[in-house]
C-alpha cells in the first residue's frame, strides 16, 4: 500500500467539506487505503496490495455482479461512471475523494432540504452517505464509527521550511581579537561598560539596535478488511 498524507490531501482534494468529517469519513470507510475494496455482501480475502490488484479484482467484481465499494472514500460502483473513475482512475486519490466528497456535500444539502440543520443533518448525512437513507447509518453504527474516528490532528499543520526560534539557547561569547576568552571574561566582568549611568555589557545594547545599524523595520457496508 503506498503512503499518502491524509490531511493534506484531504485539504487539497475535498476542500468543500470540513477536513476533520472528511478525515473521519475516510479513517472508517477504507483505513486510508487507497487500494480498499469493501464487497457488500462479502469480503475479498485481503485487500489488494498494488494498484495493479486493485483494478483487477475491481473488474473481477464488477464482471461477477457483486455490488462494491472501492478507494479511499469508497465510492460505491453505482457511483463511478458518474464521475469517471473508470479502472485505474477509480483508485486515484485525489479523484477518489472528491466524489466521496460531493456525494457527501448532496446527502448533506438533502438532510438539510427535510428540516434538519447543524449536527443533525450532518449525521444523517453520513447515514445518506453509507446507505442512500438517513436511517440505516444509525442502526448499523456507522454514523458512530464515523464520530468515534475523528481525530484531534485532523486540521492538517503547516509545515515551515524556517525553524522557530529556540529562546532557550545559549549564545556564544566571540573573544576580542588578540585576547583569549578567560582574559576577555575577566576584563568584562572587572570593567562593565556604563551607558546612560546603567550598568551595561554592550552587547545588550547592540541587542536593542537589530542588525547593528542596517536595522530593517504563516459505505459502512464497504465491509473493508485490513
Amino acid at each position: 500500500m503506498i503512503s499518502i498524507d491524509l490531511p493534506v490531501l484531504v485539504a487539497q482534494c475535498a476542500p468543500g467539506v470540513h477536513p476533520v468529517t472528511m478525515q473521519a469519513v475516510v479513517r472508517t470507510e477504507s483505513g486510508g487505503n487507497p487500494y480498499a475494496i469493501g464487497v457488500v455482501g462479502g469480503r475479498l480475502a485481503r485487500q489488494p496490495r498494488t494498484l495493479g490488484e486493485a483494478v483487477a479484482t475491481a473488474n473481477a467484481l464488477a464482471r461477477a455482479g457483486w455490488n462494491y465499494s472501492v478507494g479511499l472514500a469508497q465510492v460505491n460502483r453505482d457511483h463511478l461512471a458518474e464521475y469517471g473513475l473508470v479502472g485505474a482512475a477509480a483508485f486515484d486519490a485525489c479523484r477518489n475523494l472528491q466524489a466521496g466528497a460531493d456525494i457527501l456535500a448532496r446527502c448533506y444539502a438533502r438532510a438539510a432540504g427535510r428540516g434538519q440543520a447543524g449536527q443533525v443533518a450532518l449525521r444523517d448525512g453520513l447515514s445518506c452517505y453509507t446507505s442512500g437513507n438517513f436511517q440505516t447509518g444509525y442502526r448499523t453504527g456507522y454514523v458512530q464509527r464515523v464520530v468515534t474516528n475523528v481525530s484531534e490532528a485532523s486540521v492538517p499543520t503547516p509545515r515551515p521550511v524556517v525553524p522557530a526560534l529556540d529562546v532557550r539557547e545559549v549564545i556564544p561569547v566571540i573573544p576580542a581579537a588578540g585576547s583569549t576568552g578567560d582574559a576577555a571574561r575577566s576584563t568584562r566582568q572587572a570593567h562593565p561598560v556604563r551607558s546612560g549611568g546603567a550598568v551595561s555589557s554592550g552587547a545588550a545594547d547592540e541587542a536593542e539596535r537589530p542588525n547593528g545599524t542596517d536595522a530593517i523595520e504563516v459505505p459502512d457496508n464497504s465491509a473493508v478488511v485490513f
